[in-house]
């Protein structure tokens, strides 16, 4: 080539070696044109829901400033409420099909490992959430030397002494169902009824009749899906179908048809996230009474909370990612923030379940069988950053009332979040409500609650964001650990046409 150069050069054919150049130039502009817009694309979803986000707190700090109405937070919230009845109508089918498919593609032994695994990642990053609790609050002292406006301990959720026993025991009876089809639309709930009943006293005036009220125990149906029983039953189902082969291959054809269907319209749907996050946080926003002043008294206790989550969001995991997969932790997060930014707004890691599908599925290069498991299973009972609410907020209101703290209580604290975590029970403020129990078995009066209460939109969603950012980890890690990881593909790797040499270049 550099021969032909010289010859060209020489006959004094400079148009050549210019129209080359031009040529050479052209090429590479255009490639690297066809990167970034094939860039932007990869990414435009992840921006558009940024920018979702943003326009969320904007539109509700703005509105905050014009007369509040019902009529106003009716219309700002209804993208949102649409949003998330669209992605809950889909929840089900989804995780029927992806656990039966996942199961019956199988064997019981990998099955056996793959739950384990799983198993074993949420109980130690539940513990990991409840032990950095204990290192950031007695390092920050939220609660010390705290005084909180009477106005702001008014409000607390009715728990109908619900004791610990309780939410075990809710736990186990939602674990085994006893009807396929109820599971999809009810669960098994402790409840306390009022009773009255007549008894006889005997007084210094006589005999005398007296009403006595008391809590009866009881157990009923309440509304919504039992999760944890679907996945059960649809484990076994599957495992079952595996065995059968020849016999069960209509039976696991028609969920894989039905998984397909799904995934289409969750690609429709997934598009209108960016309008349905910024609906329901700007409403969140406009719906907070007293903003400025809640934030002001309880500032150590946010700012405590937004410490361990940050350590937890973008340390911790992503220190635990590079340690398993020896590769960039940046590029998971990046990818990982889809299904974060879906699960903030609402906030829900349910609702976040089906993004996690499509990031594991597509992006992370996950086995279907391992994620059609873990993903509900991490969505249930995975909460690292509910852990973390949990035992802090327990040290801040035993620092803010002045109660002592000793070694063996602290750590009972922990033990109770961690545990505690993996039955949370299916009501309004469930963390919150777990809390109270885990006070009362402490002997600790939870008289200031209702200040937590006050900044609970805010510090549920930085929770629910490390829980979902976790349960995806979960998959990458029970993938690797179970053997089904392709050690040769890369995560957003990106694909880089060759540039062609103006050596090369024929003239």
């Amino acid at each position: 080539m550099e021969n032909r150069r010289k010859t060209v050069e020489e006959n004094g054919n400079d148009g050549a070696l210019d129209k080359l150049y031009e040529t050479t130039n052209k090429q590479e502009s255009k490639i690297s044109r066809n990167i970034v817009i094939n860039w932007l694309k990869d990414k435009l979803l992840l921006i558009l829901l940024m920018l979702g986000v943003a326009i969320g707190f904007g539109l509700g700090f703005g509105l905050r400033q014009a007369p509040k109405s019902e009529s106003l937070l009716l219309w700002i919230g209804m993208p949102g409420e649409l949003f998330m009845r669209m992605l809950k109508v889909t929840l089900l089918p989804l995780l029927v099909s992806c656990i039966i498919i996942g199961a019956s593609s199988l064997d019981p032994k990998s099955s056996g490992k793959v739950s384990i695994v799983s198993l074993s990642y949420i109980i130690l990053t539940n513990a990991v959430g409840s032990l950095l609790a204990l290192a950031v609050t007695f390092a920050i002292q939220p609660g010390k030397d705290q005084a909180i406006p009477d106005d702001l301990m008014s409000t607390r959720p009715d728990t109908r002494n619900l004791m610990t026993e309780d939410i075990f025991a809710d736990l186990i009876r939602n674990l085994f169902p006893d009807n396929m089809v109820s599971a999809a639309i009810q669960k098994s709930q402790t409840v306390y009824t009022p009773q009255m009943f007549n008894t006889v006293e005997n007084t210094t005036n006589g005999l005398t009749n007296v009403t006595v009220e008391f809590l009866k125990r009881s157990v009923k149906s309440t509304s919504g899906s039992n999760i944890l029983g679907i996945i059960i039953i649809c484990a076994a189902l599957g495992v079952a179908a595996s065995q059968l082969e020849e016999e069960s291959r209509l039976f696991i054809d028609f969920f894989k048809a039905i998984y397909a269907v799904i995934a289409k319209v969750l690609k429709w749907i997934v598009w209108l996230t960016p309008i349905g996050v910024a609906s329901l946080i700007a409403e969140s926003v406009l719906k907070t009474e007293r903003l400025e002043e809640t934030f002001s008294s309880l500032g150590y206790f946010v700012l405590t909370i937004v410490v361990g989550l940050f350590i937890h969001f973008f340390i911790f995991i992503p220190a635990l990612y590079f340690i398993i997969m020896r590769k960039n932790p940046v590029n998971f997060i990046i990818v990982a923030m889809r299904p974060v930014l879906t699960g903030f707004a609402p906030p829900s890691s349910a609702i976040a379940m089906p993004e996690i599908f499509r990031v594991c599925d597509e992006k992370l290069n996950i086995n279907k069988s391992v994620s059609g498991f873990t993903v509900p299973l991490a969505t249930s009972i995975n909460r690292d950053g509910s852990c973390y609410f949990i035992a802090v907020t327990a040290i801040y209101i035993a620092q803010v009332n002045q109660d002592e703290l000793n070694a063996a209580t602290i750590i009972m604290m922990a033990l109770l979040a961690t545990i505690g975590s993996l039955a949370i029970p299916s009501i309004p403020s469930a963390s919150v409500v777990t809390l109270l129990i885990i006070l009362s078995s402490l002997n600790m009066e939870a008289r200031n609650i209702g200040l937590i209460m006050a900044v609970e939109w805010f510090t549920d969603r930085l929770r629910t964001s490390c829980n979902v950012l976790s349960s995806t980890l979960c998959c990458v890690v029970t993938n690797k650990l179970c053997g089904f990881a392709n050690k040769n593909i890369d995560i957003e790797t990106p694909v880089i046409e060759k540039i062609p040499n103006p050596e090369e270049t024929r003239l």
